[in-house]
């Protein structure tokens, strides 16, 4: 288990990663490079205690009819989801199999480190672009009653989009929204 929690922070940038900023609210996003591969930080609190922000995250596929950018997710193995993301027509949806890995830091922060995966249940889609590559990371902070949400993401949204800057805002802008409306709660700010 240690080995595969190393395997998948090994892209994620570490501390020492110079982010630049892309838009300051209603959530914060922040985009870096990792040797060739983009990754991209929202950052926002929610008005949840953290200890639903986890459980409802642990239960995802359980909340996706609160979720607007999200079209489904299947549940393959206690661990491995099937997301599709509903992109806006003409844009053809994206989707990826991931297999996440949940720990919890000295300072109380609960991640969900995720890494792609293949899986016999999930096969590819026509019209659907798999994104085999894509992995990140989830975090859940206590910040005071409510709870700081850091979504970290490999930014190649692929299917050759002609603005993927405005991509990122929204993708990074929606995830951290849909994870407060499953949640019953909304984005106080960055």
């Amino acid at each position: 288990m240690l080995l595969f929690l190393a395997v998948a922070h090994a892209a994620v940038p570490g501390a020492d990663a110079v982010w630049s900023p892309l838009q300051s609210s209603p959530v914060k996003i922040e985009c870096t490079t990792v040797g060739t591969s983009p990754y991209c930080r929202s950052t926002g609190i929610i008005s949840a205690p953290v200890e639903t922000a986890v459980a409802t995250f642990a239960a995802l596929d359980q909340h996706v009819s609160k979720m607007g950018a999200i079209g489904k997710v299947a549940r393959l193995e206690p661990d491995v989801l099937h997301v599709v993301m509903d992109y806006p027509f003409p844009l053809s949806d994206r989707d990826y199999v991931a297999r996440f890995v949940k720990t919890v830091q000295e300072d109380g922060t609960t991640v969900f480190a995720w890494t792609p995966i293949t899986h016999a249940s999930a096969p590819e889609e026509s019209g659907v672009v798999r994104l085999t590559w894509l992995d990140g990371e989830w975090r859940f902070a206590a910040d005071g009653a409510n709870t700081r949400v850091t979504y970290v993401w490999q930014s190649d949204p692929g299917g050759g989009l002609p603005d993927v800057k405005a991509v990122r805002k929204q993708a990074g802008t929606l995830a951290v929204q849909d994870i407060a409306n499953a949640c019953g709660a909304k984005v106080l700010g960055p």
